[in-house]
């Protein structure tokens, strides 16, 4: 992995277990590995996802760092099969949450804090009826429910938790073809508006987070990320097109970047680069600049939901302050997939992970909600195994 200046290596490491006095633990926290067996014993005690998905704190998993966290903005893209997109707008419409009765077309400007309901080419088939005396209006089912930007507190979860309450009672269903996917906003790689640092020392640096969460999502942790992606389904939904719409990584990354378009186009295939896993395309617009993680399969769970939208929180802040992370070895795609190891060794990538993203500790609630996802999920073959049929 490139490793930064030393400068920022000595900035954004503050945090690190090591480089600061040892900080006081607060109650129900976890070190990982070594606390393993009791977040285990906890989910086994209790093994359906525990906690309500409506009381936010997703973020709090630095405990240095609540009050730059607490400013993150994420959105949340929610595709769905068979139901009619028209009923899921009116519903929703009665509930305040869009501001139209009906469906609009793919990424149609909405007014500040709605969510939308949109048509997308993938999930969405229009149905025409003609009679003999008129053209009845279509019908179309399936689309796209759009997020706002939004915070991690109370009033965000209870929305999420409303939406797929809508989308299942009109009959949403989710498949191989629907994703969920989760917009980052990129501020929260970039340096705050007031450090003293000049304009292209900032631009450097947040190239080179940007560039340390592709390692980390793309490299360090591909396989353990979708693994947790495919938590609806046991079975990756990108598979049978060898993941056409969360394309894992396909070559080696470099150790530096002028850019992140260049980043960018380095993660995709050529002229599909907004389709890779890690979606970078989106980053410096003015209407959308965000870091897009597509890994996962559609879902109408809310504890899904938040466990992975805790797994982006967990790779950005980790790509924000915790530079060593990058060193950790590979596990592409594929790693243990087939593999009779994996069996014996359980837990351990997941361990493996948030030791190196939090060394400082996370808090006992959200590595029992990680671990919850991470056994929903199972291991998926890399391209290489695909295309020798497995």
């Amino acid at each position: 992995m490139p490793s930064s200046s030393g400068s920022e290596e000595s900035s954004d490491a503050s945090s690190s277990r090591g480089m600061v006095p040892a900080i006081d633990a607060p109650v129900g926290w976890a070190f990982l590995p070594d606390d393993a067996s009791t977040v285990a014993r906890s989910l086994d005690r209790d093994p359906a996802q525990p906690r309500s998905p409506s009381g936010g704190r997703i973020f709090d998993l630095w405990p240095l760092r609540s009050g730059e966290t607490a400013t993150w903005t994420f959105g949340l893209e929610f595709e769905f099969a068979c139901a009619d997109a028209g009923w899921v707008a009116a519903e929703l419409l009665a509930k305040g949450l869009v501001a139209s009765a009906e469906p609009v077309a793919y990424h149609t400007p909405r007014g500040a804090g709605m969510w939308s309901v949109e048509h997308d080419s993938t999930v969405t088939k229009v149905f025409r009826k003609i009679d003999e005396s008129e053209l009845t209006p279509s019908i179309a089912v399936g689309g796209e429910v759009v997020s706002p930007p939004l915070r991690d507190c109370s009033e965000t979860w209870a929305q999420v938790v409303a939406v797929l309450d809508v989308l299942r009672e009109c009959g949403a269903e989710v498949n191989g073809q629907t994703g969920f996917h989760v917009h980052f906003g990129a501020q929260a790689l970039r340096e705050a508006s007031d450090d003293a640092v000049s304009a292209h020392e900032a631009s450097q640096r947040f190239v080179t987070r940007v560039t340390r969460l592709a390692v980390l999502a793309n490299a360090c942790f591909e396989d353990v990320l979708f693994r947790m992606a495919s938590a609806e389904g046991g079975r990756h939904r990108g598979r049978p097109f060898f993941y056409r719409h969360s394309r894992p990584l396909e070559q080696s990354l470099r150790r530096h970047y002028e850019t992140v378009d260049e980043l960018a186009q380095s993660l995709g295939k050529p002229g599909a680069a907004r389709r890779a896993a890690l979606n970078l395309t989106n980053i410096g617009s003015a209407d959308k600049d965000t870091v897009e993680f597509r890994q996962s399969n559609g879902t109408l769970d809310p504890h899904v939901v938040q466990a992975f939208v805790r797994v982006c929180a967990l790779l950005v802040g980790a790509a924000r302050w915790v530079p060593e992370a990058v060193r950790v070895d590979p596990q592409p795609l594929g790693t243990h997939h087939g593999d009779a190891e994996a069996v014996v060794t359980g837990d351990a990538a997941l361990w493996r992970m948030l030791r190196a993203t939090c060394p400082d500790g996370l808090p006992m609630d959200a590595a029992k909600s990680l671990l919850w996802l991470f056994r929903r999920g199972s291991w998926q073959p890399g391209l290489a195994d695909l295309a020798h049929g497995w």
